[in-house]
Parts: C-alpha cells; sequence; structure tokens
C-alpha cells in the first residue's frame, strides 16, 4: 500500500511516498536521484509517527535532496532512434535500426556487437519510435525471462526447493520482489546490468520463499548461495540509475 504525505522543514516542504510492508520490521528513507523520498514503513505504523520520524531526520533528507540536486544526473530517457547507445549485460552497445520489407511486426536481435531492429516498411514515421521501443523491450524481457528462469533452476536445486513461479515486469523503482504465495517478480531492465547483479537479485528474491524478511538468517542464507553477493549489491546501488529502458 503506497500513499503521499509531506511536512515542512529546513524552510522547504518536503513530499515524501510512504510505502508499507507487512514483512517490514523496520521503518527506512530513501533519497533517489530523481529528488522523489520514499518512508519504508512496517504495516500499522501510524501517518503521525512516520511525520515524526521524517521530521527528525529533515536535514539529512534535505542534504541528500540538495547534493542530487547539484550533482543532477543526465536523463536516461530513451529515444530508440538508430545509433543511440544501449547497455545490455554491462557493456555498451549501438542500437542499429534497418528498415525491412515483408514483415508484419518490428523484433530486435543481438548480434555481438550491436542491438538490432528490423522494422517493417514502410511505417510511419511518428510511430517508429514506438514499434523500435516494443521491440527493444520485448527483446529484454525475452533475455531476462531465460536468464532468470537458468538461475532459479540452478539454486532451486541448492535450496531443495520446487522451482518458482516468475514473472518478468518493467519497473521503475524495484530489481525484483517475492509475494507471500511465491511469485518472483524480476525486473527485465537488469538485462542491462552485468550478469552478476542479475544473479544477485535472482538469489535475493529465491532466499526470501525460505526467509520472508531480511532478518540476519535471511543474509547468511543469501552468503550461502552467493558468496560475496555484497559487491553485487553496492554496484547495483551505484550503477542502477543507468539501467533504463
Amino acid at each position: 500500500m503506497r500513499k503521499n504525505d509531506s511536512i515542512k522543514a529546513c524552510g522547504r516542504t518536503i513530499n515524501y511516498e510512504i510505502v508499507y510492508s507487512k514483512k517490514r520490521r523496520k521503518a527506512a528513507i530513501v533519497v533517489r536521484p530523481d529528488l522523489s523520498v520514499e518512508f519504508r514503513a512496517p504495516h500499522g505504523l501510524s501517518r503521525e509517527a512516520i511525520r515524526e520520524m521524517v521530521q527528525k531526520k529533515a536535514a539529512w533528507v534535505q542534504e541528500k535532496l540538495d547534493w542530487f540536486e547539484v550533482n543532477r544526473l543526465p536523463c536516461q530517457e530513451k529515444e530508440y532512434t538508430d545509433g543511440e547507445k544501449f547497455l545490455y549485460l554491462g557493456k555498451e552497445y549501438p542500437l542499429t535500426v534497418l528498415p525491412v520489407e515483408g514483415i508484419k511486426k518490428a523484433f530486435a536481435s543481438f548480434s555481438g556487437s550491436e542491438i538490432t531492429v528490423l522494422l517493417p516498411e514502410p511505417a510511419p514515421e511518428e510511430l517508429k519510435p514506438s514499434l523500435v521501443k516494443k521491440a527493444v523491450w520485448n527483446f529484454y524481457s525475452e533475455c531476462a525471462e531465460k536468464e532468470v528462469e537458468k538461475f532459479l533452476k540452478a539454486y532451486a536445486e541448492i535450496l531443495n526447493i520446487d522451482i518458482p513461479a516468475f514473472k518478468v515486469k518493467h519497473q521503475k523503482k524495484r530489481w525484483g520482489s517475492c509475494s507471500a504465495d511465491n511469485v518472483l517478480r524480476i525486473n527485465f531492465q537488469l538485462m542491462m546490468a552485468p550478469p552478476e547483479q542479475l544473479e544477485y537479485v535472482v538469489v535475493h528474491e529465491i532466499c526470501h520463499v525460505k526467509e520472508k524478511n531480511h532478518s540476519v538468517k535471511f543474509w547468511d542464507l543469501v552468503g550461502e548461495l552467493m558468496p560475496g553477493y555484497q559487491v553485487h549489491r553496492k554496484s547495483l546501488k551505484k550503477d542502477g540509475w543507468r539501467y533504463v529502458l
């Protein structure tokens, strides 16, 4: 469940989104590079208590917002045009758009040196970016399904559990999640990251099948499955802003 709220502090209004979770035990505040603020709250925490906690952290929140404002990241919005650079498995490749007669829909593939989109010809000029976008998203989604399934098979066997159901989705704020009924959701934009970061997210979420919270026991299990996961977790936090389609 999500709610929006705000407080006045440090001479400014701080707007934030409250995200409730039944699995969360401790509250946390996240300040994002896009200048959004998220308050992650345990289920049942009152709005008044949240406001008080945000008020206490207001100086820190404002410091983070000011830093991101000064060091604002370049716009990551894609135009889906020929020659544009796209990350795939941690490396940048150019997008090549090729008009082709005789095909009914656009589709994308990876050649080893570029991401190629074959575009039906003729196609209205104003529709080309959206057709290319759909093909690129389908490509990343299909690749993610294969990779996630591969990792889940391997780790489910180690954990001696059935392979959990999963979905790959485009998500703006989450790399992955595990529902109460053990359905995993993985952000297919992770195909832009080095493979180890996708693997870490899969390991993280499959461990929630066994441990529903982020207890010491949970992190110990993550470490057993993927020694050195901290490196990939840190890298994902550092570079995740780049993985945008």
